[in-house]
């Protein structure tokens, strides 16, 4: 569909990195990728007060454990402040074609008028008194007066049409618009000239953005105008919103509910899911299935698949892919994964055993240390736990179990240390001893794990092998006796 595409990633280091964000340059990403195109990245960073150079490095680590490497994969890796002489330069050829002027209206003066205007029931839009003003006046004026704005000389009653990517057919009539800001008076340019300028120099071919933009477009495409420029391809993305349709942000959530993705890296998300939960916020695969890897996502991504109503974010749907990618990952990736998340040293080769079990029991990489607890060291027993009252389990038959179990696996050598052997000689026990199959194992899996609730007590053994299984074993007996 298209044989040239170069997109851009744009990000303000004003702020953490939001969900929203996120998705912006996960579509961002996905298009360019399948297009085998290009990417631009590009701090907009002409806000000095609020960039911070920690959110700089929070955006980057975020957007690269989500799979996404920006500053290796980029084309170009660029700073909007770096391009300050070029904004300059072309306000001023603006100003000498006639295409903007300086204004002098004060904001208390605008927003007297847009009083008056709500009063009256009557839509306001600013057309300035000095856009017809004669440049020799002008001049004379921006001698005395140190306190102006630039504004663009905008057509009257012109229709502006743009084919949104998303939404189709968008047309706004320019007397909406009227004459608005783009720059101050010291010639520092504003966000709408200054992106434009950025796009259209680095050649920029598809603007994908949130659709809170979208009342910009019509501006940016006045201003390509003046500059008699080609205007890129826009595509605006639905806005991303809570429980309640509100846009969604971390001021109004659930403490527990991830809006920023330091968020689900806190709480032990996978990157996979994330990105599977990212991408199903507002774009339609045109399948019933759900389940979809970031190559997966490139092959097949496809903009006129993207639903242009507001995508709604559930939580708890994100919790279910985390859960699901946790349970399906390669072992070794998950062991990585963990690793990354806990700063421990887990061998990715050598311990997915152990880990091939606990993630049958976790929706989370916070919940395996919970696990690990009871893997990796002897958490004692309290003979009290053995009681079940539900399960008809005295201490008489909890030690006349445990010491069967005992028995039956000191008999069994080290080649048949596995799961299927020890159920298969735990059936026979079960039925040798006519009790349920939850009075066999529930003293068991509590003489190894000191818990209710556990991975397996035949997995436990598997993991613990026969000389700590069986060590474990003889002390909840010793205990009993």
């Amino acid at each position: 569909m298209f044989t040239e595409v170069v997109v851009r990633m744009p990000p303000s280091p004003t702020g953490k990195l939001h969900l929203g964000t996120a998705r912006t340059a996960l579509f961002n990403y996905l298009f360019a990728k399948h297009y085998k195109g290009q990417i631009i990245f590009r701090w907009e960073d002409t806000d000095l007060e609020r960039s911070k150079k920690e959110f700089e490095t929070e955006i980057l680590d975020g957007l690269k454990w989500l799979g996404m490497d920006f500053i290796v994969e980029s084309s170009q890796v660029f700073r909007q402040s770096e391009n300050a002489k070029l904004h300059h330069e072309w306000l001023e050829k603006l100003w000498q074609e006639n295409k903007v002027f300086p204004c002098f209206v004060t904001p208390e003066e605008i927003e007297a008028l847009r009083k008056k205007a709500t009063s009256s029931h009557t839509n306001f839009v600013f057309w300035s008194p000095y856009r017809d003003e004669s440049r020799e006046k002008l001049e004379e004026k921006m001698k005395s007066e140190a306190s102006f704005v630039w504004r663009i000389r905008s057509p009257k009653n012109e229709e502006i049409v743009f084919g949104d990517l998303i939404r189709g057919r968008v047309s706004v009539n320019s007397d909406t618009i009227g004459d608005f800001v783009v720059a101050r008076s010291n010639g520092s340019v504003l966000y709408l000239l200054a992106n434009v300028l950025d796009d259209w120099t680095q050649k920029v071919t598809h603007v994908l953005r949130g659709e809170d933009h979208i009342s910009n477009t019509p501006k940016q495409i006045l201003l390509y105008k003046a500059l008699g420029a080609a205007e890129p391809y826009f595509g605006h993305i639905p806005l991303v919103l809570d429980n309640q349709k509100r846009k969604l942000s971390k001021r109004n959530a659930d403490p527990d509910t991830c809006v920023l993705i330091s968020d689900f890296i806190k709480q032990g998300f996978v990157p996979e899911a994330v990105i599977n939960g990212l991408a199903l916020l507002g774009w339609n695969p045109k399948s019933t299935e759900e389940i979809f890897s970031l190559a997966d996502l490139i092959e097949i991504f496809d903009l006129q698949n993207v639903n242009p109503g507001a995508a709604q974010y559930n939580f708890e749907k994100m919790k279910w892919f985390n859960t699901h990618w946790i349970r399906n990952l390669p072992l070794e990736k998950l062991i990585t994964h963990f690793n990354e998340f806990s700063g421990e040293k887990f061998d990715p080769k050598k311990d997915t055993v152990m880990f091939g079990f606990i993630r049958e029991k976790v929706r989370s990489l916070a919940e395996i240390p919970t696990h690990l607890e009871y893997l990796t060291k002897n958490p004692g027993t309290d003979p009290e736990k053995l009681v079940s009252e539900k399960m008809q389990i005295d201490i008489p038959l909890a030690k006349k179990i445990l010491t069967d179990i005992e028995k039956m696996l000191a008999g069994l050598d080290e080649k048949n240390w596995h799961t299927e052997k020890m159920r298969e000689l735990s059936t026979k026990e079960i039925e040798r001893l006519g009790v349920k199959n939850g009075q066999f194992f529930s003293p068991f899996r509590i003489a190894l794990s000191n818990r209710e609730v556990s991975v397996g007590p035949l997995e436990i053994a598997e993991i613990l092998g026969k000389k700590e299984t069986l060590q474990r074993l003889q002390e909840v007996n010793q205990k009993l006796s």
